[in-house]
């Protein structure tokens, strides 16, 4: 997909969310309470999530072949429409559940920060290998990115948990799933080495008792 274009689209989305960012920001300065402190979180951090987004589309390598499929796009133009269209908490929350949820949402915005500085100039929105990587998250999962998203989205809907916000985060996974697939299939037909890579690490859920057995001293370091 064409770089300027898509990130010319992520542009735009950042600007619209931090935009509503800022209007939330405004009602916090003009009454300083909980309430509105986590619905401003709410907003900055999904701002935070699509402007990382756009800086490393834009800083991305070149894909070694590019993907042309239908259903690539079509998982990818939902993925976004469905982060743009989460609306926000309500009056009817308790400010305690949006803290919590804002909690969950940036406990996991910061590791899906930490999949993508690892993922650096490989990172793409279409399964276009760029390279493999296997360093930090990636030694966990082989889609540390996504189970990012899965939980930011988690905290999300616990801060907002309405009918229209779990439709969106049903339709983001079903679209994520569909990437994951497309993505596994780049990978192994461009990296031979990605089928054993794939073997010994699972997909999106860690083996808790590999690394809770494991040495400290014997941690992977790649």
């Amino acid at each position: 997909m064409n770089r300027l274009l898509v990130t010319g689209v992520f542009l735009a989305v950042t600007g619209l969310t931090a935009l509503n960012a800022f209007h939330h920001l405004q009602n916090l300065f003009a009454d300083w309470n909980a309430r509105m402190f986590a619905v401003a979180g709410y907003w900055i951090l999904k701002t935070t999530i699509i402007a990382a987004f756009c800086f490393f589309v834009a800083v991305r390598d070149e894909p070694r072949r590019r993907s042309r499929e239908p259903v690539a796009f079509l998982a990818f133009g939902v993925a976004l429409t469905a982060i743009v269209l989460l609306r926000q908490p309500s009056g009817t929350e308790s400010t305690t559940v949006v803290l919590i949820g804002d909690l969950v949402a940036l406990a996991s915005c910061v590791w899906l920060l930490a999949a993508v500085l690892a993922l650096g100039r490989c990172f793409g929105m279409l399964p276009e290998a760029r390279g493999l990587v296997t360093r930090g998250p990636y030694a966990i999962v082989r889609h540390p990115v996504y189970v990012g998203e899965f939980g930011t989205f988690a905290g999300f809907l616990v801060a907002a948990p309405t009918a229209w916000n779990l439709s969106c985060i049903l339709a983001f996974c079903a679209a994520q799933a569909v990437r994951m697939r497309l993505e596994e299939r780049a990978l192994t037909r461009e990296f031979p080495e990605y089928t054993e890579y794939a073997a010994r690490t699972p997909l999106v859920v860690p083996r808790l008792r590999r690394y809770a057995s494991r040495p400290l001293a014997e941690s992977r370091v790649s």
